[in-house]
């Protein structure tokens, strides 16, 4: 276990945990004492509960199937990875104890942790792991099944505490993978698969008490037999409770009337008053990108590389994060300051020229679809709008369409939208993995075609040296911004978490996935 670091801190990292326990960021540079604001559960009582509202429910608990912040920071707390990893993508053995792949980069093996207990009282063995396995290779339709059935062949286990994971392919993010796939028990999971995630048996600090897939609220007991805690170290919060509140405003309420002690995506606007009021909020560069993914198939309006160049070029950029969003960073490329892959070249606000792209074109006027997810980002309603009327200054028709998630994900996913606006987190050490997979193979199925892309990606996957990646990512990028396709981005989210002032030992991320395993409310 890392040593508990007492600092303000604004980490750049995707749905993977530090071991390291870091405070979350104050609205000032000097640490906030404890005290003075409290919500629901103070300290006080015999019970400490803490509360949690974010803009998204919690559409399931099966951390194999899901997408967004909500569903990874509460699925955290139950599950506990093989490997876990630094705010630098720096990984190191969490479950197991080592882990050793092969020269060949086509076994990998794992010692497991002894003395390891699921919340149902069975110790962790390997045939935890190889069932965790098996059931990704049972149903590639699932989120992390995408991620490893193309390189995942079997696994053994020759003792309780030993699994070797053999290879049909080279894996590259092998390890990234591994920090995010949860061991489920491999008993509790057989006896009834079906409800397994209603409230999952896992290793983690903290179990499902209840879950109301309806409205998307979680309810969390502390497990007070978690390995991974020390009587330095451990979280004092015995039931820790989500609530899915969608309106911002709502939100920043509820905390300001001491409902809750934690609330996420919070108008930057809204720093400076509560953190005169005393609670702690501050403001920082989140690593999620805001883009545009492009419909650009046959038959799509924007088939036509012209009208893309048209439709970057109408969008200014720095008004909506000044005017809108109150802050963040326009987007310069399709990663950020900081990583690797990163040039600054710059996207061009010049209207007239839109104008004149769209003359030229051939363009009569189609109507385009706006395709937005209603809980997906703060103050997404008014960027959308904003789009709207900037690309219908320029001669573009375009109707919004505002869907709930499920919905939002469906039509996504079946390319069904002219233009959709998405988001894109990377991990410091794995900045390769969203080259690859939102553009050169088209995860979010714009319909773009391109051999030069395509090769690109297929060299990409199957990468292992780093200054190998590094370069073959920078190509990718160069490509998205050379031909406008197949995503146009927007931005680099400013993000604010608020809280009361008496919590400690809290990390944020950079993409608002909370590690609440230490949190502790005094």
């Amino acid at each position: 276990m890392k040593k508990k670091t007492k600092k303000c801190i604004a980490i750049l990292a995707t749905g993977i945990l530090s071991a390291s326990i870091l405070t979350a960021c104050g609205g000032s540079s000097k640490e906030q004492k404890a005290g003075n604001v409290a919500g629901e559960g103070d300290s006080s009582g015999s019970e400490v509960v803490l509360t949690y509202a974010g803009n998204q429910p919690v559409e399931t608990l099966d951390r194999f199937n899901q997408y967004d912040t909500a569903d990874f920071t509460l699925g955290l707390l139950w599950g506990d990875a093989l490997m876990d990893a630094d705010h630098m993508g720096n990984y190191e053995p969490w479950l197991a104890t080592d882990v050793e792949l092969a020269d060949d980069s086509m076994s990998c093996v794992f010692k497991l942790r002894e003395g390891v207990m699921f919340h149902n009282g069975e110790e962790l063995k390997s045939k935890d792991v190889k069932r965790t396995f098996e059931r990704i290779l049972e149903d590639d339709s699932l989120v992390l099944g995408t991620k490893w059935s193309d390189y995942v062949d079997h696994v053994e286990t020759p003792d309780d505490y030993t699994a070797v994971l053999y290879f049909s392919n080279k894996m590259p993010t092998l390890y990234s993978e591994l920090s995010l796939l949860p061991i489920i028990n491999a008993d509790a999971y057989d006896a009834d698969p079906e409800h397994y995630f209603d409230a999952p048996v896992g290793t983690g600090p903290f179990k499902v008490a209840a879950y109301d897939a309806t409205t998307g609220q979680v309810e969390m007991t502390r497990n007070d037999s978690w390995w991974g805690w020390t009587d330095e170290n451990k979280s004092n919060v015995d039931r820790l409770k989500y609530k899915y509140v969608s309106e911002d405003t709502t939100r920043v309420s509820s905390l300001r009337a001491g409902e809750l002690d934690i609330c996420d995506n919070i108008p930057l606007d809204n720093i400076e008053v509560l953190t005169g009021e005393g609670f702690t909020a501050d403001s920082y560069h989140s690593n999620m990108l805001v883009f545009m993914g492009i419909g650009c198939g046959e038959g799509k309006v924007f088939n036509n590389q012209e009208l893309r160049e048209a439709l970057s070029l109408c969008i200014n950029r720095q008004l909506i994060v000044d005017s809108i969003l109150g802050g963040g960073e326009i987007a310069t490329w399709p990663s950020f300051e900081g990583h690797a892959t990163y040039r600054d070249q710059g996207y061009v606000y010049d209207l007239e020229r839109a104008k004149q792209l769209i003359a030229g074109s051939g363009y009569q006027g189609e109507e385009v679809s706006l395709l937005m997810n209603s809980a997906k980002l703060t103050r997404g309603s008014e960027v959308a709008q904003a789009i709207q009327s900037m690309a219908t200054e320029a001669g573009f028709n375009v109707s919004i369409e505002t869907l709930e998630n499920a919905t939002y994900n469906e039509r996504r996913a079946a390319g069904n939208y002219d233009i959709c606006i998405c988001t894109n987190t990377f991990t410091s050490g794995e900045f390769y993995i969203p080259a690859i997979e939102v553009n050169a193979t088209d995860r979010f199925s714009t319909g773009y075609q391109n051999d030069e892309l395509k090769a690109l990606g297929e060299e990409g996957m199957v990468l292992v040296d780093s200054d190998a990646r590094v370069k073959n990512a920078t190509e990718i990028f160069q490509h998205v911004m050379d031909n406008f396709a197949p995503n146009i981005y927007l931005y680099q989210v400013g993000n604010c978490t608020a809280m009361v002032s008496n919590l400690d030992n809290l990390t944020i991320f950079g993409d608002n996935i909370l590690d609440l395993r230490y949190v502790t409310k005094n």
